[in-house]
């Protein structure tokens, strides 16, 4: 029998074994052994290093007019490396709290995200966002939240994808139209009240009402499937039918948004019409063809190790963003049109991995951009952007959850099953800020009305919770043949 790991650092004594093996040759670092190695230690080591360090204060001489330059980057290293900590630290604490509060986790990385912005900290310590953001660190903190986007809009592909389609499609289809309608119509109207005092600088009436009505359509698939799962209602009626719902509105509502980046900023009518062109044209290229060649070349791949097939996958997710990107529109349009193209099952694992590093290393730098551009202090945040923001919430929720629940309804659902599926299409979260941030850049938000539209997001998403639990303890649950939710639950998909 051998012996114990442990008992390999312990030297061999002279009758204990034949001869010493080679791997007890670490004991020479003990008692006389060390003191001997220490003069050719000082040789091959100390010596090397003054002489080092002697060169460089005399190099230091001559590079006077460098040392601002090389102090201002070494003192950008240090700023990028404690920012990027403190982004990705402060996103996963403010997210298990939120978590240990009923909220999805997405609720507290929205929240870290303000309060390492102007609006928290900028109030607490000014100079402190300045120092841990500088403007000359602020683009390459931008690069890492788009490519967290890219992978994202990836992910949100794949489970539009994988949302469950059989069964109920004609009742899915008309609940989600009535769930992009509605809100809709309440983005126009306030798009008139707002237009004149609330648009941004390159923003006209037509793009500008419809902005504000696709961004108020929105539902976060993401957010939407993770409360699902975390209070174990994917396999109940109200689960599945919101599922569905959401894959269906958000495919609309992202081609209506589409559309509208495609015309926004154009010089010209011909220009739009091309950039439309272009995007149609990419659209159904990568729906037909490319899906059956994507098919294909992973049904290939399968079994020649998971780092090719990641390898592939990322190189067609950039390349698909790059495309959407030159034809005039954000790149996350292509990620997500290739996320929809891409097999689902095959790749399954890959995308969770891409998940996983999205969100934990990349997206906490979309949620901190967007923490430093919700500035409620020069904003202005007074009564009109409070009671703008109050009006903006109302529409939305009116708009989201009233159409959706009066549909499903009259399409045979339960009452408890229709409620419940207009509170979860609510959920807004990240997949709302994507918008809003994309609605900044292109100036069609002036920064007070972004302010509004990031709290309303905010607000809505955490209310899904307590509305939920507020449904739970009022009305009983159903499943989906009419059976309690926790005889459902043990049915899967």
């Amino acid at each position: 029998m051998s012996r114990p790991a442990t008992e390999d650092s312990k030297a061999i004594g002279p009758g204990e074994a034949g001869e010493a093996r080679p791997r007890h040759q670490t004991a020479v670092w003990g008692g006389p052994r060390l003191r001997a190695a220490v003069p050719t230690y000082l040789l091959v080591v100390a010596v090397p290093a003054l002489i080092a360090v002697a060169l460089l204060l005399t190099a230091g001489e001559s590079s006077q007019a460098r040392t601002a330059g090389g102090a201002m980057a070494g003192d950008h290293g240090v700023q990028l490396f404690i920012s990027v900590a403190l982004v990705i630290l402060a996103a996963e604490l403010f997210g298990r709290v939120a978590v240990r509060l009923g909220q999805p986790m997405v609720v507290g990385e929205i929240f870290a995200g303000i309060c390492l912005g102007p609006s928290v900290l900028g109030g607490l310590a000014p100079g402190m966002v300045s120092w841990l953001f500088p403007a000359e660190l602020r683009p390459v903190l931008q690069g890492l939240a788009d490519l967290g986007l890219v992978a994202l809009m990836f992910c949100v592909g794949q489970e539009t994808r994988h949302a469950p389609l059989k069964g109920q499609k004609r009742t899915a289809m008309a609940v989600a139209h009535a769930g992009i309608a509605g809100p809709f119509l309440g983005g126009v109207l306030l798009a008139t009240f707002l237009y004149r005092d609330w648009a941004g600088p390159q923003a006209n009436p037509v793009i500008f009402a419809m902005f504000l009505g696709s961004a108020l359509s929105i539902t976060a698939f993401p957010v939407l499937a993770r409360i699902l799962v975390e209070r174990d209602m994917l396999r109940t009626m109200a689960g599945r039918m919101s599922m569905l719902c959401a894959a269906i509105a958000d495919v609309v509502a992202w081609c209506l948004i589409a559309a509208m980046t495609a015309v926004a900023g154009r010089d010209t009518p011909t220009h739009a019409v091309i950039t439309v062109v272009l995007v149609v044209v990419y659209g159904a290229a990568m729906a037909t063809l490319g899906r059956r060649l994507l098919a294909r070349l992973f049904a290939a791949l399968e079994g020649r190790g998971d780092e090719l097939r990641l390898l592939v996958l990322l190189a067609g997710l950039l390349l698909s963003a790059a495309a959407t990107s030159a034809i005039g529109i954000h790149a996350i349009f292509g990620a997500f049109l290739y996320g929809l193209c891409c097999p689902t099952g095959a790749l399954s694992k890959l995308t969770e991995q891409i998940n996983v590093v999205s969100a934990t290393l990349l997206l906490p730098f979309f949620f901190v951009g967007t923490g430093l551009r919700t500035d409620l202090w020069r904003s202005g945040f007074d009564l009109a952007l409070a009671g703008v923001t109050a009006l903006i919430v109302v529409v939305a929720m009116a708009g989201k959850v009233a159409g959706p629940v009066l549909m499903a309804r009259a399409s045979g659902l339960e009452r408890h099953d229709a409620i419940t599926v207009g509170v979860l299409l609510n959920t807004r979260g990240l997949t709302e800020l994507v918008v809003l941030n994309l609605g900044l850049a292109l100036g069609l938000l002036s920064d007070r009305l972004f302010v509004a539209l990031v709290l309303m997001a905010l607000i809505t998403t955490a209310m899904t919770a307590p509305l939920l639990d507020l449904l739970k303890r009022s009305l009983p649950v159903t499943g989906p043949a009419g059976k309690s939710g926790r005889q459902a639950s043990a049915r899967r998909i």
